[in-house]
This record gives structure tokens, C-alpha cells and sequence, in this order.
């Protein structure tokens, strides 16, 4: 029998038992003793281990291959399996040894030689690679890849001058000439040769002056070489023969941007940004050096904020351009439209801490408590050590009044390292007021204590302090000072007026009080039911009994009052 025919009798065997076998689980390593010739045994390993490489099984495949080299040494495709399950392991020592001893027996399938590349490439030896590219040139003499995969290997290897010499043997080949042209650039770009590099490409230019994507790399390698004017030349050439084309107008812009005509940039990169085919990475830096350029401005220039418009426009979608985007209508308190970008950016880029961030500090804003809790759990998931979310869920927690939750929130945040000053200072005016509604008044006030000492002007501090002294009628010369100082700094702000005219209040001073409050209604148009309810009582104090009632019932329509309200309407109306 002749070895083709031999070979095609070998290959129907195995399709059979691949056949037979295809539904079957990897068996066991044992080969049945009806199976006695070496051919047969051979085939009945080779398509176990096919059988368990299909079944994700590795460990069991790599066995009944090495069973196969056991049994006829001779036979490249054993090896072949092998190299691949090793490579597919990140052995590419092991996978190197086999793709090699594939390769070996039989040097003219292309798949043995590409996998010891691979191999090889992978393991920084590309000089080991190359003569077996000679042999696949060899063997497959129209096939171009491996002409230019030998140079690109020569150039990883840093042979230059070896890639250069190979580069001018391709001079005639159609196929690969412009190809060479590039590459031969970028190899003088590497010697730091760029002259030589723009020769290159003039030679070309001159024979093929259609070709405006080389022309546009001869633009860019005379600015990289201090050629202003030539550089500006080809620009003139590309941008009448290509007058809307984004790319052309992107590339002149970063040409104008890196010798300072920054307008001129602006305005090229306005047209350029429309460009889907420019990375949105390099935008993306080129919207932040603008930005950084305007730092100390309160408002961004108008041109920068069209360009981070269009590039949002044109890239809507790509994570970084998204963040950029959702940051700049975050400064701008654009909140509304921040918030379901940055939504959005929780699950498709969830390891940006920026985003939980600021996404947690426009719930917070806008007062969305019960989100705040769920997002901020979320945030813990991706950032498990970082205490400003258990900030945002220990606020989140007070906002619906689930005290408990949020004291054990805040304590735990609290127990990691590494927190701002004043979010250290928000955690404990938070587990302050988490304490006081939980009943525990004597470790509320200690923090506040603490912050105080801390610094005796906060005037958050102070009024939160006051008033809840005021509630449970301690200390209430103390509270009376704290809230002054807030009053003082700010006169015209009405939470710290009402705490003011509460203390007073409480203190007996019924006339003073009735005047802060007076202050109060006149400047916040929307008072809550609490405060509206507090002007009612110091109405009542002042002899003001029907003007009271009349407070208090408006309170008992708004909400958010005391328990005792219906029972001072009632006692009101019994007088």
C-alpha cells in the first residue's frame, strides 16, 4: 500500500471513531485490550484526547497525547495538540518544546511553524523565529505574511539594518511596496533618522501624489522634525483636496496645538472631533489639556465646551469619553443630565470611583435618600475599603430615618484609614445625629463636643448642637452662645434663625423669639411643617393664641411635626 493510501486508511479510521465517539464522555486512560495493533491504539488515544480537549477536560487531553508520542514518536500532530493545550496553560516553554518537535516532522504545514512563533514571540526569543520563517517562505512562496512577519520579527529583534536590507528586496512587489514605505519610516523613527524616514516617503509621494493618508503622515513627521513651513505645505495640499475630511482636520489641529496656535487648533479640532476613525483616547487628552490650560477660569471657554460636545456626540458610549463628559456637566451642576450618565457607568465601567462618587453626591443634592442607600451598597461591592460610601449610606439611612442602619454604617466607615479631614468631620456630625435619634443624646453630644474641639466655628456643628440641646432642655445658655456664632456669620440664613428663635424659646425669651422667627417666614418661602409649627408655638407664648392655631393647623397639613401637634389644635380651640 502506498503512504497516501495508507495515510487516507488512517484518517477514515479516526473520522469512524471520532464518529462513534463524538457523543461519548473522555473515557478512562486504559485502552481496551480489543484494541491490539499500534495504528489502532494510536488512533483510539488521539481521539480520546481530541474528545476530551472539545470536553474542556486539559489534563486528560495532554495524557492521551503524550500516549500518542509514546506510541509512534513519529507523528507531528500529537505535538501539535500538545503545544496548543500548554500555549492555551501559558506554558510556552512546554508549548515551545512541542510546536518545535511538530514542526520538525513535518516543516510544511504552516500551523506547526505559526505555533512556534507564537511560542517564541511570546517568550522574547523572536530571533529564534526566524529561521523557521525562512522555511515557511520556502515552502509557501506566494504567501506575503511570512515575508512580512519576518521583518517585523527582525525589527522586534532590533536588526534594524537586517529588516532595512529585506525591506529593499520587497521594492518591487506591488503588493507590499507601500507597506515597506511605512515601515521603513517607522524603523529610521526608531534610529532617530526621521530625514531618512521623509525621504521615503517624498520618493513615494512624488510617483503616487493620490495617496493622502501618506501625505498626511509626511505632514505630521515634518512638525515631529521642527519643519513648520513644509509641514504647513502638505496640510495646504491635503486640505484642498480633502476640505471636509475630520482626520485631515484633526491632524492639522494637533499640529497647531503643539506649536501654540491654540485658536487656530480649536477650530480644526472642532471639525476634527467629528472623526469616528480618531481614537477617542486621544481626544480625550486633548479635551484635558484644554481644560487644564483654563483651570483658574470659573467657566470653560465656549469653543472648549463645543468640543467636549461633539466628542460626546461622535463617542457616546466609549467609558472614557462618557466619564469626561458626565464630570463636565457635574461642574457645571448640570445634575440633572449628569445623573443617568452616570448611572449608566455604574454597570458598564463600575471600577471608576469618580462616578459612584458623584453620582452619590447628586442623590444626596437632590435629596433621594432611599437611592442613595441602594447605590452607595452597590459602591461597597466594587470598593469594599472605602469609607466615604458608608458615608453615603449611613446619610442615605438618616434621610429615611432608619437611625439604626445608619449608626452601624457610619461606624463601620469609620474604622477605615485614610479619609479627607472634613469627610472625617461629616462622619461625625452624621453619627451624631444617627446617635440623638436612637436615644443615645449623651454620645451624640460628645461627638459634638469632639468636632468642636476640633473646630469651634463649624457652623454646622453649632446649630445641630444647639438645637438638639434646645430639644431636651439642657445646657441651654451653651446652646443659646453656639447658635449666636451661627447668626453672626450668617444673619440671613433661616435654619440657623429658626434654631435661633427655638433656643430663645426655650430659654423664656418669648418677644426675641418671636421677631427671629418673624425672619424666618420672610425668608424661606417654602418652610417645612416643623418650623411652621415652631411659629406657632411662639405665637402662642406671645398671647398670639388664634394666629397659633392657624400656624399650626397649616403645619399639621404639611407634615414632618411634632407627635403633639393635634393635641395643641385641640387645646387651642377648647382656650
Amino acid at each position: 500500500m502506498k503512504k497516501d493510501e495508507r495515510m487516507k486508511g488512517l484518517f477514515r479510521g479516526l473520522g469512524l471513531i471520532l464518529g462513534l465517539g463524538a457523543g461519548l464522555a473522555c473515557q478512562g486512560q486504559v485502552i481496551p485490550d480489543t484494541i491490539s495493533t499500534v495504528d489502532a491504539r494510536f488512533i483510539w488515544c488521539f481521539a480520546e484526547g481530541l474528545n476530551c480537549k472539545m470536553l474542556g477536560k486539559p489534563q486528560e487531553a495532554i495524557a492521551f497525547f503524550e500516549k500518542c508520542v509514546e506510541l509512534k514518536p513519529e507523528k507531528p500532530d500529537p505535538f501539535y495538540e500538545l503545544g496548543n493545550l500548554f500555549a492555551f496553560k501559558n506554558d510556552f516553554a512546554a508549548a515551545s518544546g512541542y510546536a518545535r518537535n511538530a514542526w520538525k516532522r513535518d516543516p510544511a504545514n504552516k500551523y506547526y511553524g505559526q505555533l512556534l512563533i507564537e511560542c517564541l514571540v511570546r517568550l522574547g526569543k523572536p530571533e529564534e523565529c526566524i529561521p523557521v520563517y525562512h522555511d515557511l517562505q520556502k515552502a509557501f512562496p506566494e504567501s506575503e505574511e511570512y515575508v512580512t512577519g519576518e521583518i517585523e520579527i527582525l525589527i522586534q529583534a532590533k536588526k534594524y539594518e537586517d529588516a532595512l536590507k529585506k525591506l529593499k528586496n520587497i521594492e518591487n512587489n506591488e503588493e507590499l511596496k507601500r507597506w515597506g514605505v511605512v515601515t521603513q519610516k517607522e524603523i529610521y523613527e526608531v534610529q532617530k533618522a526621521p530625514k531618512k524616514g521623509i525621504k521615503v516617503i517624498e520618493k513615494w509621494l512624488d510617483k503616487n501624489p493620490g495617496d493622502f493618508e501618506l501625505r498626511g503622515i509626511l505632514a505630521e513627521t515634518y512638525g515631529e522634525d521642527g519643519q513648520q513651513e513644509k509641514a504647513l505645505e502638505q496640510y495646504a495640499i491635503l486640505k484642498k483636496e480633502n476640505p471636509d475630511n475630520p482626520a485631515v482636520s484633526y491632524s492639522l489641529g494637533q499640529f497647531y496645538f503643539k506649536i501654540g496656535r491654540k485658536e487656530e487648533a480649536m477650530q480644526e479640532f472642532i471639525t476634527g472631533f467629528r472623526s469616528p476613525n480618531v481614537n477617542p483616547v486621544i481626544k480625550i487628552e486633548i479635551v484635558r489639556q484644554f481644560i487644564e490650560s483654563q483651570k483658574n477660569q470659573a467657566v470653560l471657554d465656549e469653543p472648549v465646551r463645543k468640543l467636549i460636545q461633539i466628542l460626546y456626540e461622535t463617542d457616546k458610549g466609549e467609558p472614557g469619553v462618557d466619564v469626561l463628559y458626565a464630570n463636565f456637566l457635574y461642574s457645571e451642576e448640570r445634575l440633572d443630565e449628569a445623573e443617568p450618565i452616570y448611572t449608566r457607568l455604574t454597570q458598564t465601567n463600575p471600577g471608576e470611583f469618580v462616578v459612584w462618587q458623584n453620582l452619590l453626591f447628586i442623590l444626596n443634592q437632590k435629596s433621594d435618600f432611599e437611592r442613595m442607600g441602594l447605590v452607595s451598597d452597590q459602591a461597597i461591592k466594587v470598593f469594599p475599603s472605602q469609607g466615604l460610601f458608608y458615608l453615603f449610606k449611613g446619610i442615605g439611612a438618616i434621610g429615611i430615618k432608619d437611625y439604626e442602619a445608619a449608626a452601624v454604617a457610619l461606624n463601620k466607615g469609620l474604622t477605615y484609614p485614610g479619609q479627607n479631614s472634613e469627610i472625617t468631620k461629616q462622619f461625625y456630625i452624621s453619627l451624631a445625629e444617627a446617635l440623638y435619634h436612637t436615644g443615645n443624646s449623651t454620645e451624640a453630644f460628645k461627638n459634638f463636643d469632639m468636632l468642636l474641639g476640633l473646630e469651634p466655628d463649624n457652623v454646622l456643628v453649632l446649630n445641630n448642637y444647639a438645637y438638639y440641646l434646645s430639644l431636651e432642655e439642657r445646657d441651654l445658655e451653651k446652646a443659646l452662645s453656639m447658635i449666636k456664632k451661627c447668626v453672626d456669620k450668617e444673619k440671613d440664613n433661616p435654619t440657623y434663625l429658626d434654631t435661633f428663635a427655638w433656643v430663645l424659646f426655650k430659654n423664656g425669651d418669648y418677644s426675641a423669639a418671636l421677631n427671629a422667627m418673624k425672619r424666618v417666614i420672610e425668608l424661606d418661602k417654602d418652610p417645612s411643617g416643623e418650623v411652621v409649627e415652631h411659629y406657632g408655638d411662639i405665637l402662642f407664648m406671645n398671647g398670639m393664641k388664634e394666629e397659633a392655631r392657624i400656624q399650626w393647623i397649616k403645619a399639621l397639613d404639611m407634615g414632618e411635626t411634632s407627635a403633639g401637634l393635634s393635641s395643641k389644635i385641640e387645646k387651642g380651640i377648647l382656650r
